[in-house]
């Protein structure tokens, strides 16, 4: 604990975003969509996709409590949706999750689609970030995770190499497990909550 912060929570926090976006099972699908591009094309999507992802969560951060306070939701309901929607996440990551699946995107803009969301910024990301309470962990969970995404992705193509398609699909399943069990959490946590008395 750092003068009331709870280091132990912005690590958990950071843990649990991170596996979300998957920015090593993330850069197989990169490498397969801009495999035709030009050094400087890559390195363009790669920085507006994380722009796009970041500015994506950051307006879920500020508007969440407006949101669920317009809407009449609490954390607790969000909790046990959030978890079934991480749930379903974990399960496409662990059976495998293919390139196929997103098309071809001639007509795309792939930085936006399907980079920043939803690969990166989809639902089990905002999901994550609206569950988290202070604002400040927010703002320091995205920047980190984001950060570390960009770094990723600007060195995927060296780190595919070494690590094969293989290596990085088998990342990608670890991932989905840990997702799994965070999810199998949140869920465990909004049913408790809901059957204490008020």
């Amino acid at each position: 604990m750092i003068e009331g912060f709870d280091v132990f929570l912005l690590g958990q926090s950071i843990v649990t975003l991170f596996a979300i976006f998957d920015p090593i099972g993330a850069i197989s699908i990169f490498s397969a969509l801009t495999q035709n591009m030009s050094v400087g094309e890559r390195r363009d999507i790669i920085n507006k996709s994380c722009i796009v992802s970041a500015a994506i969560l950051f307006t879920f951060a500020l508007a969440g409590n407006l949101l669920f306070g317009a809407l009449g939701i609490t954390v607790t309901d969000f909790k046990i949706v959030g978890g079934i929607i991480l749930l379903i996440f974990s399960v496409q990551y662990v059976l495998g999750r293919s390139e196929a699946r997103y098309g071809k995107a001639e007509q795309e803009d792939i930085a936006v689609f399907p980079l920043a969301t939803p690969l990166l910024a989809g639902p089990g990301s905002i999901s994550v970030v609206l569950l988290m309470e202070d604002f400040l962990l927010k703002a320091i969970v995205i920047t980190i995770v984001v950060a570390i995404t960009w770094l990723a992705l600007y060195v995927g193509t060296g780190v595919l190499k070494v690590m094969g398609r293989q290596g990085s699909s088998v990342v990608s399943r670890i991932m989905g497990l840990i997702i799994g069990a965070i999810a199998v959490r949140f869920i465990r946590e909004g049913l408790e909550e809901i059957q204490r008395p008020r």
